[in-house]
């Protein structure tokens, strides 16, 4: 459990450390003969991916036109601030490894007084984008995590299990070796017992046999003499 805290801990650092390299940057792009001024900001995601987010992040901006190869939204945005419909443009640049978001609301139609404030929440709007972008990697990597942790905690279980029944297969069979050590005691005595006694016995028999022929002899020597009497 603590190397998990300590792994989680190490995660939310290393996402806290990133958070403070990712600023916004503000730039201005021309574009329909006016400078627009915007803010960028890089992400460590491809240009790929950092388009397809931005499809769904910028989603509320409704459909986009092309407007020399920068997005153009004729939107509604920040209605507490304007509530004018403004013209915001989006350009997203990099490759499979890296990119950067720009972003800026044409200026023409717009109060001077007004203008900073809704640069002030564009901005807000991109270092947003940019901080949704990594926490979703971020949890996506917890998710994964976490299915890893599920998957190992059930191939643990399973291999604890198997340990169990391993254990008490062994406990069993270590109990019937030694029943049939004991039997076999027992057996090897009696063999010593009856080989004991076949040994007597061929004693016996052999003192017995000897005796028997001496009888036989006797009786032949008996017989001879009848024999002779007659």
């Amino acid at each position: 459990m603590l190397r998990y805290i300590l792994i989680f801990a190490f995660l939310i650092f290393n996402i806290n450390l990133s958070l403070a390299q990712f600023q916004t940057i503000a730039t201005k792009h021309y574009l329909l003969g006016v400078d627009v001024a915007g803010y960028e900001i890089d992400l460590p995601f491809s240009k790929e991916k950092a388009d397809e987010s931005w499809k769904s992040y910028a989603k509320s901006f409704g459909k986009s036109e092309e407007t020399q190869s920068h997005k153009s939204y004729q939107t509604n945005f920040r209605t507490d601030i304007h509530s004018d419909q403004i013209l915001i443009f989006s350009q997203i640049k990099g490759n499979k490894e890296q990119s950067a978001i720009w972003a800026g609301i044409d200026p023409q139609g717009i109060p001077k007084d007004v203008y900073p404030e809704l640069q002030k929440a564009l901005e807000e709007f991109i270092y947003n984008f940019n901080i949704k972008m990594r926490t979703d990697l971020a949890q996506k990597k917890i998710d994964e995590s976490e299915q890893a942790a599920t998957y190992l905690s059930k191939e643990f279980e399973s291999l604890k299990k198997d340990e169990r029944k391993n254990q008490n297969n062994l406990e069993k069979t270590n109990e019937r070796i030694s029943s049939y050590e004991e039997k076999l005691r027992e057996l090897r005595s009696d063999s010593t017992a009856y080989s004991q006694n076949l040994q007597g016995l061929k004693v016996s028999i052999d003192s017995l046999y000897m005796e028997l022929e001496k009888v036989k002899s006797i009786v032949e020597t008996y017989r001879t003499r009848m024999e002779e009497i007659k």
